[in-house]
Order: structure tokens, then sequence, then C-alpha cells
């Protein structure tokens, strides 16, 4: 349980400090023993509450684009109970290796996303555009329990939007795309409250410190290494459903 809880509070920091992190706590959860469906549920519920205090700490700092926030936050809350359900209705390794092609784009987008994408002609996004943004991003994360922030950054990066906004506003959407997904789990009794519980505060405080020691630390080499991390995740599940014929 002291690894869960640590764990936990390192995904958190991770989070706070570079906006990629979440990705790590289903296998730490399934590693636990939590069957991988009530992981994904539990994971979601931990994701809503860091996602609320993640956006707190960026609209302090003023850098969220509410427009863009709200509406992609629409699409995630029309869309992320029918990725939970969706979830219950695929093989463990059907949902594995969707959750190990996000973790491929997530480390390559950490790794190469803002290289690739930063550049001055990024431009206003419509409202559909965000809204299918979001849903996708509420499909996903119903299905796999990723956080939104790991699925809509990379989708918004490739329509267009800068790294600062996309960052941004992943944040208020992890909220509303993560409790969509989480309430579709809960209806289907795949949540461990106990444990989201204890998850929660020590991925919260995390949050909070990841925040803080983004002030002082190089927050690029710290997204090199979580994106060298997850891409070595990715490969690592990659390899046991190919060799193993395995779930996560």
């Amino acid at each position: 349980m002291v690894v869960v809880l640590a764990g936990a509070s390192a995904v958190g920091v991770s989070i706070g400090l570079v906006g990629i992190g979440g990705i790590f706590l289903i296998p730490l959860l399934v590693w636990f023993g939590l069957p991988l469906e009530t992981a994904i549920g539990t994971a979601l519920l931990t994701f809503t509450v860091a996602g609320i205090i993640a956006t707190i700490v960026y609209t302090m700092h003023g850098a969220i684009d509410w427009r863009a926030a709200l509406l992609t936050s629409c699409g995630s809350v029309a869309s992320g109970a029918f990725g939970a359900k969706l979830g219950t209705m695929l093989p463990d390794r059907i949902v594995t290796a969707c959750f190990a092609a996000f973790l491929l784009l997530t480390g390559l987008f950490a790794l190469f996303g803002r290289k690739l994408f930063a550049h001055p002609g990024s431009r206003r996004l419509s409202a559909t555009t965000l809204v299918l943004c979001g849903v996708a991003t509420g499909v996903g994360s119903g299905l796999t329990g990723v956080g939104g922030p790991a699925l809509l950054v990379p989708l918004l990066l490739l329509v267009g939007a800068s790294p600062a906004v996309a960052v941004a506003v992943s944040q208020p959407n992890a909220i509303f795309s993560a409790a969509s997904g989480a309430a579709g789990h809960i209806l289907f009794g795949h949540v461990d409250f106990r444990l989201a519980a204890y998850l929660a505060v020590f991925c919260g405080l995390g949050v909070v410190v990841g925040a803080v020691i983004y002030r002082y630390v190089s927050a690029e080499r710290l997204r090199t290494i979580v994106g060298v991390a997850v891409l070595c995740l990715a490969v690592w599940l990659i390899g046991k459903l190919l060799l193993a014929g395995e779930g996560l």
C-alpha cells in the first residue's frame, strides 16, 4: 500500500510539473492486485480530483482559454461513459493495446511535440473541432483510464493549437473527461472508493508540489524523462502482448 501511495504522489508531481503522468497509475494499481477495469475506474476518480487541483493552479496564473476548455469538456462529458461501457465489452488484450497506443502517442508528444508543433502559425480552433477533440478524449479516457491531458494535448496540437494553450486547456478538461469516465465505471461497479480516497489525497498533494517545483526546475528536462519512461512502458506492454498474449 505504501508503494501505491508513493506512486500516486509521484504521479501527482508529474501532472503538476509537466502535465503528463497519470498513465503510470493504472499499471501500478494492476500490480497492486486490482482487476484492470477496477484499476481504470479508480484511477479516473483520482484524476478527477487531480484535475480540479491542477485547474485551480493554472487559473491562478491566468493560463486557461476557457472557451476552448468548455467546448472540449462538453464533448468529453458526452462521451466518457460510452468509453467506460466500451471497456466492459472488449477483452483485456484490446484495452491494453489501446492503452499502449495512447502511451506511444503521449511519449512521442512529450519528446518531440513542442519542437514539431510550437510555431507562430497556431490558430484559433473552431467550436466543432474543439468539441470533437473533447469527444475523442472522453472515449479514450473512459476506455483506457488515461487522464485527459495525455490524450487531449496531442490532439489539440495536431489540429493547430499552440502548446501553451493545449496544456492549459487540458487541465479543466481532465475534470470532465475523468469524471464522466469514472461515472460510467461507478455504474458498472468498477471503482474501489476507499483506495480512490487515499489516492486522491496523495495525488492531489503531489500536484501542488509539482506546481511549486516547476518554478525552480527545468520542466523541459523532466518532460524528456517522462517521455522516455512512457515510451519504455509502451514498448513493455506491446512486447507483453506480442510475446505472451497477455493484457496488463
